[in-house]
């Protein structure tokens, strides 16, 4: 388990290296008292799987050292991946040294750790020099408590600036960080960005050193439907910065970011020419925008396919991408790369747009307290046309015009205006904008089994999400994958498998999806049929059913609306005697669900539609959230009743 991250600074450099470490330091080993050996269960957490028992990390710039150590209960056998500590370290920057472990078994007994730093299995990552060293703790099993230290010494010349990961996935019972920088760096000032339990502060003492000493800290909450994890756990991180207030930083490292974008997007002759052959005189800004967007999107995005290695760039001629007009020609760019060509092109065909750099929402959310462009990930466009702004997402493979991923919605980030450069948020999309179709035709027998056909159509998300995944993986890994998806749509006791989409090149299209599906959705009795009201599922909505309060805002990524269509060939001599009423459940303002059943014959219809508008909620919202997920399941649990005419007659 990664513990602690610290990035590698050279004082003559401002090139930042990452490297990643695991565990923790302190002055000796602690004998185990008698209730943490026959310790089986966390009182106050009783589904964790290890409790860290104490935790220490020490920084110390002074003298290029650092160093972590950990004492660790393993309460289950889904914690017993902590027995393997990964150490990180920068080949010729830094060294690992003075490795210590032990492991202690429930009856007291010790298992040493014998070995040494080169005796440790080393992982080189990519082209880097950065190299893993794996430690593994002896003899762990559940009731064990592993116990180790190591230091990281770093090379003359190098200081580091830590992140300290506070909160862990497991609960902490003690843990103490200290941090001893060096004075001055390049003229840069010592910042740190904290989120900590209760809101504290963390101030440097007269020395200058930071400590920070914490009990009975939780561990991450894996509730469903959570924000993103970095935006929401404990930790510290401390970086280095020129600005003297955080008005002074966002100004001068926004314009120094627009001045790099337009640098890199500079409409040159090439590109004007560009643009003129793929728009129509006559053509609206819309049109044209809209012909420009088609062709950026044509292109090959490494984000999708593979980004090509420095040798085969060589081979085939391929200079390094210093412009725009380098995607252009080469035909070929990362996802940013290919979104300023778009920016690019849009000035050269002189329509009005700006770039935007954003917070991936998948990722974490952007927070202006936070001095560093580090936190943006990727970079949207917005076309001003018509009087309106349209918020376009060109670094999105297969994102059709005027839509962007959910990931881009509702995101922070800074943007360029037509007054100048600042803060601004994304737009969040409208439930229409996302909309699941789901069709099933069955044939119903008198055992309850059933076998048919589904369509489904989509727009919107999950189009994107399937289309994208079309993109990474071959066509049996993607219908085994549809296939699995199928799955939770579906009733216990029946499976669909797909057999083709339509439209599955083309975003501008809904995205179809045809599956056969056999299976018993129904229940035999001598005289009745029991067939489930709703025949798709919706498991969005079970989690927060089981979950009786919430302490974090939900993040539904987007909103959408599900519609479902489900038409049941009856078995012969059965009659409807019980079918789901007209039932309509609103939640004024955020969602509303309906559900109506049609009877025709020996046919019978279940047409279900759920909309939701909303896509973020706050805790104090989540009791109506709740409430209005309780009703939708109730309704969905009603049963279709059939009566074998024949046997009732016969039972009379």
């Amino acid at each position: 388990m990664t513990m602690c991250r610290l990035r590698l600074f050279c004082a003559s450099s401002v090139t930042v290296f990452v490297f990643l470490l695991a565990a923790q330091a302190f002055a000796q080993f602690q004998a185990p008292t008698p209730d943490e050996l026959k310790m089986t269960a966390d009182p106050k957490y009783p589904d964790a799987g290890a409790v860290i028992l104490n935790f220490e990390n020490k920084t110390d710039n002074a003298v290029n050292y650092m160093s972590e150590y950990a004492r660790i209960k393993i309460l289950k056998e889904s914690a017993k991946d902590l027995a393997n500590v990964d150490l990180g370290y920068f080949k010729g920057v830094s060294s690992i040294a003075a490795i210590q472990g032990r492991t202690i078994h429930a009856d007291g007994s010790i298992v040493p750790l014998n070995v040494k730093p080169e005796d440790l299995m080393v992982k080189k990552v990519g082209d880097e020099e950065i190299r893993h060293k794996v430690l593994s703790m002896p003899g762990v099993e559940v009731g064990s408590i592993i116990e180790y230290y190591f230091q990281v010494r770093l090379e003359e010349g190098w200081i580091s600036r830590p992140t300290w990961e506070v909160q862990k996935r497991y609960p902490v019972r003690k843990e103490r960080f200290f941090f001893q920088p060096r004075n001055g760096f390049l003229g840069n000032a010592l910042l740190w960005y904290t989120n900590l339990p209760g809101g504290q502060k963390l101030q440097p003492d007269a020395a200058g050193r930071f400590e920070l000493n914490l009990a009975d800290v939780p561990p991450l909450s894996d509730e469903k439907w959570a924000p993103p994890l970095d935006s929401r756990k404990y930790k510290v991180e401390f970086y280095f910065s020129s600005a003297v207030s955080s008005q002074q930083f966002w100004q001068v490292e926004s314009k120094n970011w627009l001045k790099e974008m337009n640098r890199f997007a500079e409409p040159t002759a090439a590109l004007k020419e560009a643009a003129a052959g793929l728009i129509t005189p006559g053509d609206s800004d819309l049109d044209r925008a809209r012909k420009i967007y088609a062709a950026v999107q044509a292109l090959d995005n490494t984000d999708f396919s593979r980004k090509k290695t420095e040798a085969e760039r060589k081979r085939e001629g391929l200079k390094p991408t210093k412009h725009a007009e380098d995607v252009w020609n080469q035909k070929s760019g990362n996802g940013e790369e290919i979104a300023l060509l778009y920016f690019a092109l849009l000035k050269a065909a002189h329509l009005a747009a700006y770039p935007m750099t954003v917070v991936n929402r998948d990722n974490g959310i952007f927070d202006p307290d936070y001095l560093s462009f580090s936190q943006f990930d990727d970079v949207v466009v917005i076309l001003s046309a018509d009087g309106k702004e349209y918020v376009l997402d060109p670094a999105e493979k297969m994102c059709p015009f005027q839509v962007v991923a959910w990931k881009h919605s509702g995101a922070g980030g800074i943007r360029e205006t037509a007054g100048g450069v600042g803060p601004w948020a994304t737009p969040l999309i409208p439930y229409t904008a996302n909309a699941v179709v789901r069709r099933a035709e069955l044939t119903i027998s008198p055992d309850g089994s059933a076998n048919g056909k589904l369509q489904f159509s989509m727009s919107g998300q999950e189009a994107l999400r399937w289309r994208q995944a079309s993109l990474r993986v071959d066509e049996d890994t993607l219908k085994k994958s549809f296939d699995d998806w199928l799955r939770t749509q579906l009733p216990s006791g029946v499976e669909a498998h797909l057999t083709h989409f339509a439209k599955l090149d083309d975003p501008g299209a809904d995205l179809a999806a045809y599956a056969t599906v056999t299976g018993t959705p129904g229940t035999a009795t001598s005289k009745r049929l029991l067939l489930p009201a709703s025949f798709f599922a919706h498991s969005e909505d079970q989690g927060f059913i089981a979950q009786p309060d919430r302490k974090l805002p939900v993040d539904m990524h987007f909103a959408a609306v599900y519609k479902d269509g489900v038409l049941m060939h009856l078995p012969a001599g059965f009659s409807i005697e019980t079918a789901a009423p007209t039932t309509q459940i609103p939640w004024t303002g955020y969602a509303v669900f309906q559900i109506k059943s049609t009877p025709s014959g020996n046919d019978l219809t279940v047409t279900r539609t759920l909309a939701r508008a909303f896509t973020l909620l706050q805790p104090d919202e989540y009791s109506p959230m709740r409430d209005f997920y309780q009703k939708v399941n109730a309704a969905d649990q009603q049963q279709i009743v059939l009566t074998n005419s024949a046997t009732a007659q016969k039972g009379n």
